[in-house]
């Protein structure tokens, strides 16, 4: 029996006068692809794609528009769609998942053997069960309390956990949300990932608003989703700011964890959720992604083969203007697992860790997710102090500040290392911002 694939087709804006007439190009693709089923509980989006068009003076920026709609269609068809000229583009809308929360002890999903490639950092930690201090022990390691008693506590700032939702009974701080299944509003988690991680992005920055944007809850239970939720997700954040409502950091602790789930996500830059991250980070939000938890010593089982040098950061979690952070404890040792550069889009991947493997929400709130969130804390403070914090001023500060715990300089397993937070915010307190960090030569895999 043929499969069915999820796929998001683009169709250029100019057949229509509104995204909701994009829906009368269902037919057409019908008779394209018989097997094509338009999921009409999905409003059709409109975006802007950049288009380069080379003139004679040099290169000129042009925006284009387009609308996307969502369907199912039996695997292998995709091709005929392309019968319609009024489509763009027909991507795979990839399957996502949280990277996952650990709840003491070894899980069964995580593969503890360590592996026999040699990796040029010494200092390793897989125990990701065994807390290594505690969230109160993360604030002092960074100099978060330090920050706190100069009056920068996170007031007036707001970050979204994009995740599985939020508790609204474990974080008085949540003001409000989005959710990509009506059945599990906003406010409720009954998973806890993206509780754990709201706790630890509140741990450094404690007077902080959360907004919980539940992307993770469309596939129910199993808590999972597609990467057309996340699109939703991050229009409703550009609405909700366009709308004068502040969304100031968006927090992303999860990915995908294999290639082959949908190769053109996963290497390809122009995936619309990928321009919409982009879209989000123009527009003055800043955008942190864990790196995901695939690193060569003791990836998670899902990783499959995609897991150490080159084959662990896919799609947005790895371009190159995200702050991508992977994980490490504060004793100074590399998660094992935590993902490894190069990334599918930009090589020079991640850009730091943060701390993971400590005693917050759960008895160890691990993986590259607890990490994420406790840079995004970071970066509350960061933006409180200097309002007018971009995202490329942001990414340098925490770079130019970091603690090097593999290597020197930059490497594929730490980035330029761990965060310090206080040297960041004293950093953004000065008029003139550290210059531009001067990135390696090397464009392919570190030697071992």
């Amino acid at each position: 029996m043929p499969q069915k694939k999820r796929v998001i087709v683009e169709v250029r804006k100019a057949v229509s006068k509104s995204p909701l007439m994009a829906l009368e190009k269902a037919p057409v693709l019908r008779k394209c692809a018989a097997s094509f089923q338009l999921d009409e509980h999905f409003e059709p989006l409109k975006a802007r794609r950049p288009v380069h068009h080379f003139a004679v003076f040099g290169m000129n920026v042009y925006e284009e528009e387009s609308v996307f709609m969502r369907g199912e269609i039996e695997s292998g068809e995709e091709d005929a769609l392309y019968e319609d000229p009024d489509v763009v583009a027909v991507w795979t809308d990839a399957p996502i998942e949280p990277f996952p929360i650990i709840r003491g002890g070894a899980s069964p999903q995580m593969n503890l053997a360590p592996s026999t490639a040699p990796i040029p950092c010494d200092n390793v930690d897989c125990n990701y069960g065994v807390p290594k201090g505690t969230l109160a022990d993360v604030v002092a390691y960074l100099g978060c309390d330090r920050i706190w008693d100069e009056g920068f506590r996170g007031q007036g700032i707001v970050i979204g956990i994009c995740d599985t939702g939020v508790k609204q009974d474990d974080v008085p701080n949540l003001i409000d949300g989005w959710t990509a299944n009506e059945a599990m509003p906003w406010g409720t988690d009954p998973q806890g990932h993206g509780t754990m991680c709201a706790t630890d992005a509140v741990g450094m920055c404690p007077e902080a608003q959360i907004v919980d944007i539940g992307i993770l809850k469309s596939s129910g239970p199993d808590f999972s989703g597609f990467i057309s939720d996340a699109i939703l997700a991050y229009e409703w954040v550009l609405q909700r700011r366009r709308a004068g409502q502040p969304l100031h950091i968006l927090s992303n602790s999860w990915g995908m964890y294999q290639n082959e789930w949908a190769p053109d996500y996963a290497t390809d830059p122009h995936h619309p959720f990928t321009l919409k991250v982009l879209q989000a980070i123009q527009e003055g939000v800043i955008v942190c992604f864990a790196a995901g938890n695939c690193g060569g010593r003791c990836p998670d089982s899902r990783c499959g083969d995609d897991v150490g040098f080159g084959k662990s950061i896919w799609g947005a979690n790895g371009h190159e203007e995200v702050i991508t952070v992977g994980a490490a404890n504060i004793q100074g040792e590399w998660a094992g697992y935590s993902s490894q550069g190069p990334a599918a889009l930009y090589d020079l991947k991640p850009d730091v860790c943060a701390p993971s493997h400590f005693t917050g929400y759960t008895r160890s709130d691990a993986g590259s997710s607890a990490a994420c969130p406790v840079c995004a804390g970071v970066l509350g403070l960061l933006k409180q102090a200097r309002p007018g914090l971009s995202q490329a001023q942001a990414r340098r500060i925490l770079t130019a500040t970091a603690l090097n715990l593999c290597a020197p300089g930059w490497d594929y397993q730490t980035g330029y290392g761990m965060i310090q937070a206080y040297a960041a915010f004293q950093q953004a307190r000065r008029k003139r911002l550290p210059n531009p960090i001067r990135r390696p030569a090397s464009r392919g895999p570190q030697p071992l």
